[in-house]
């Protein structure tokens, strides 16, 4: 076979196994249409409509308006409408993947916010804050547990 013809042979297969094949195919179905190196939030969707994480999208879009919410279209639209909103207050940019491949179990993602290019950040996953406990007050032993040592 010759040079050319292998060229038309492999465009040929490319077409019918549905276009150009994909750079990372599982990390860009994990990550709602784009690589990990790009994201600076990951959002699942058992924490999508957790305060924290919503007003964390509200900041990161306010502090930098070249990031785009990509949004799971699969998941309901009470779960969408706190991240569209938030897009369309600060005119950012948004996307709704309604793609069969991206699930809607409690692990995969439900918002992803992402570059254009690569940020390569270390810590991409939403973490709820803890909030701090109060400290134990040692009450006052009465004159009873004083005296039988309890």
């Amino acid at each position: 076979m010759t040079v050319e013809n292998e060229n038309v042979q492999n465009r040929l297969d490319q077409a019918m196994n549905g276009g150009t094949p994909k750079i990372n195919p599982d990390e860009q179905r994990r990550y709602l249409g784009t690589f990990k190196e790009r994201v600076s939030l990951a959002i699942t969707d058992s924490e999508v409509l957790n305060p924290e994480a919503i007003a964390e999208v509200e900041n990161l879009i306010k502090n930098d308006n070249n990031l785009t919410i990509k949004i799971n279209g699969n998941i309901s639209p009470n779960m969408q409408s706190p991240y569209i909103k938030i897009a369309t207050q600060n005119n950012a940019k948004f996307t709704l993947n309604t793609d069969k491949i991206y699930g809607t179990n409690p692990n995969d993602y439900a918002v992803v916010v992402a570059a254009k290019d690569a940020i390569n950040q270390e810590d991409i996953e939403f973490h709820e804050k803890a909030i701090p406990s109060k400290p134990k007050e040692e009450t006052k032993k009465t004159f009873w547990q004083k005296l039988f040592n309890k």
